[in-house]
């Protein structure tokens, strides 16, 4: 399995207003700055709405939150969490250190 990046689709309606979410711009960034990622990985922009139908179908209703990455867990980086039959990450510059370490380019400044 490619690894999975699901990341808002922007601009979301959330009440009277339209927002971007802070965590999926900066992956977006990260994206610009890393195209070959693109080739690499499956990059899922979905809607802000729950149910979030795509993550509920691999890791759960209970993790909808995102951004978040998704891997299999044979070669996953320490910090990431099991759910199910994956390894998952949550925290952005966790995702950003990850994708950088296994596809190469560059990665979040410490």
């Amino acid at each position: 399995m490619k690894d999975q990046l699901f990341i808002l689709k922007a601009p979301f309606t959330d009440g009277p207003f339209d927002w971007y979410c802070n965590d999926c711009a900066t992956m977006e960034g990260a994206l610009l700055a890393n195209p070959h990622w693109n080739d690499r990985i499956d990059v899922r922009r979905i809607g802000f709405p729950r149910p979030r139908q795509e993550v509920i179908e691999l890791v759960g209703e209970e993790n909808q939150g995102l951004p978040m990455l998704i891997m299999d867990i044979e070669g996953a980086p320490g910090d990431a969490v099991r759910i199910g039959k994956y390894a998952v990450l949550k925290d952005i510059r966790a995702i950003g250190r990850a994708l950088a370490h296994r596809h190469g380019g560059v990665g979040p400044h410490p």
